[in-house]
């Protein structure tokens, strides 16, 4: 019986030894899962933060190095687009319209697919474009993107008085209020700003032009020219206090100085608006749809002036510059005799969208007849120079408010991805700068990175 009450009592004893070992496991794991967790976690951390660093250098050395190539862009607008025997026997071209095909060569390895596909539309079957393949990038991607600064509405032409038959300060006037016209934006005008008032479409007008102008009388929305009224603007009785500008602004950011502009306002218009640019005339071959319609307006012949006039111009002359503008982008025009006889008759000259989309070459397939294209507006008269009424008055002409001339300023946007790193760069490039310390022309005007 002693035996078997010993046996029974080691028995108990190591059944308690064993509830204690558990306890200690269990206790040994509560403070190394947390320890662990956190050592995986920081590592995790830790080795992300080094492939993004890597990304990161990767692409801003991507980002850099664009910007260097799209010089040799400019140098083929220079040296071959630019010239004038060029253009007469190709055509008027600008190296917006071939620049992302270019340019995608270098920055998408599927960027030599793209550039055999466009080649062989074109007619050119035999063009092998896998031999371009080479030159794409291992690792990353970028893009880039070309504008005319001269398509967009030069604010410091607001400084600009009546010039011969132009009128810069009156005719940039008008494309504002145009621009800042549909409906869309009347929440912009309804809302109290941070300064708690509300500010009209002509206020803000009337603001930006006093702000730019070198005199101190305030602007006429109406008769778009100088009134009699003193400016009286709050810019000095701010907490921060600052004069306007009464010059040339130095970056499109300034126009935030500007009484009633807000950064919701800059949002929706400041993309068409810029600083650069010494001739304030209306480029046609970049100019928006906007300043298209008021070049229609400014030079059309007194028989299809009603086209025009009220509601029409919403109607006739607004689709009209639309269609302008959709047309251009493959084909950009020679002179203003150009444009004045596309504007005549839009239906003569036939879109290479259009050819496109045509879907064959039979009888049944005109491109006029496609029901997916749109439709071709009427069009309407213009005098390409000014004439002289028989009241004396002078009537304008295209000629006198706008022009075809090669482009001068660019902007550069470049979009570079590298994993899951995505930067921005926006510079803007003169092409006739003047250099003071090396020969040529040429030289970058801003520069920023995001």
């Amino acid at each position: 019986m002693s035996d078997e009450k010993a046996a029974k009592g080691e028995a108990a004893k190591g059944q308690g030894q064993h509830g204690v070992a558990i306890l200690m496991v269990v206790a040994c794991l509560a403070i190394l899962i947390p320890f662990t967790a956190t050592f995986s976690l920081n590592s995790r951390v830790d080795f992300q933060s080094a492939i993004n660093l890597r990304d990161e250098v990767v692409a801003r050395n991507l980002q850099r190095g664009a910007l260097r190539l799209s010089l040799l862009l400019f140098e083929l607008q220079r040296m071959v687009f630019s010239q004038k025997q060029f253009r007469e026997m190709v055509g008027a071209m600008d190296i917006t319209q071939v620049a992302p095909y270019l340019m995608s060569i270098f920055g998408s390895k599927d960027g030599s697919e793209a550039i055999g596909g466009i080649a062989g539309m074109l007619g050119f079957d035999g063009f092998d474009a896998s031999v371009l393949g080479d030159l794409s990038i291992d690792y990353g991607s970028f893009e880039v993107r070309l504008e005319a600064e001269s398509g967009k509405v030069n604010v410091n032409c607001l400084a600009q008085g009546a010039k011969d038959k132009d009128n810069p300060q009156a005719r940039v006037a008008e494309t504002l209020e145009a621009m800042l016209m549909p409906t869309l934006l009347n929440p912009l005008f309804e809302e109290e700003k941070s300064d708690g008032q509300r500010y009209t479409r002509g206020d803000v007008i009337q603001a930006i032009v006093d702000y730019v102008d070198e005199d101190v009388k305030k602007f006429d929305v109406i008769k778009l020219t100088n009134g009699s009224a003193q400016e009286r603007y709050r810019y000095t009785e701010l907490f921060d206090p600052y004069e306007p500008r009464n010059a040339r602004m130095d970056s499109i950011e300034e126009m935030h100085l500007v009484q009633g502009v807000d950064d919701d306002l800059m949002l929706a218009i400041g993309g068409e608006l810029t600083v650069y640019g010494g001739d304030c005339k209306v480029n046609l071959n970049f100019a928006s749809a906007d300043q298209i319609a008021l070049v229609l307006r400014n030079s059309v012949t007194e028989e299809d002036r009603w086209r025009t006039e009220g509601e029409n111009f919403l109607l006739k002359t607004m689709p009209l510059a639309r269609y302008v503008v959709e047309y251009r982008t493959f084909s950009l025009f020679k002179d203003t005799k150009s444009f004045v006889d596309f504007v005549a008759k839009p239906d003569q000259f036939i879109s290479p969208l259009a050819l496109l989309g045509s879907g064959g070459s039979g009888s049944g397939s005109s491109p006029m007849r496609n029901p997916n294209m749109p439709r071709i507006p009427e069009g309407m008269a213009l005098r390409e120079k000014s004439e002289e009424a028989k009241n004396g008055d002078t009537l304008g002409g295209v000629a006198d408010i706008a022009t075809v001339a090669p482009e001068r300023v660019y902007r550069v946007e470049i979009i570079t991805e590298v994993g899951s790193v995505r930067r921005r760069l926006n510079a803007i490039y003169d092409m006739q700068y003047a250099r003071s310390q090396s020969k040529g022309k040429g030289a970058w005007l801003y520069y920023r990175e995001d």
